[in-house]
This record gives C-alpha cells, structure tokens and sequence, in this order.
C-alpha cells in the first residue's frame, strides 16, 4: 500500500466513523503522514476505533507511519488548508 492510498482509506474511516469532520492531511515523506481530524468530542472514539488498528498494520506490515489525531472541534478550529 501506498502512503496516497493509506490517507484515502483512513480519511474514509474517519469519514464513515464521523461525516461531518474536517480532515487535514500533512505529508512529511513517502512514508510518514499525520491525519489531524476535527470532530465533535463524541466522535473521538468512534474514530480511534476506525482507525487504530490500520494504522498499527501499515506501520507494522508495510513501513508506513500515519499518524492519527484527533482534536474537538469545539475547541480546537480547523487550520485552513
């Protein structure tokens, strides 16, 4: 797997797990990325569920760190893209 297809499969998680986050992508290498989502704080574990295990399997499987973060909307605002 890709780092290009690892964001679009966790940002469809993310997505799943909660429609209305926003989601901004920050690619360091071809194999480290950081996911940060802006979600309701009730969404937050429902996103670490989602995401949690693939994110262990593309670190552990395929070298590929993406890292996770997820912020409560409430207090914490989307940076523009």
């Amino acid at each position: 797997m890709t780092i290009d297809d690892s964001i679009a499969d966790l940002t469809e998680r993310i997505k799943t797990a909660s429609p209305a986050a926003v989601v901004r992508v920050q690619r360091r290498s071809g194999e480290d990325a950081t996911i940060r989502v802006y979600a309701r704080a009730e969404d937050e574990s429902a996103i670490k569920s989602a995401t949690q295990e693939i994110t262990l399997s593309l670190l552990s499987n395929d070298g590929l760190d993406v890292q996770v973060l997820v912020y409560d909307i409430a207090t914490s605002l989307p940076p523009n893209e």
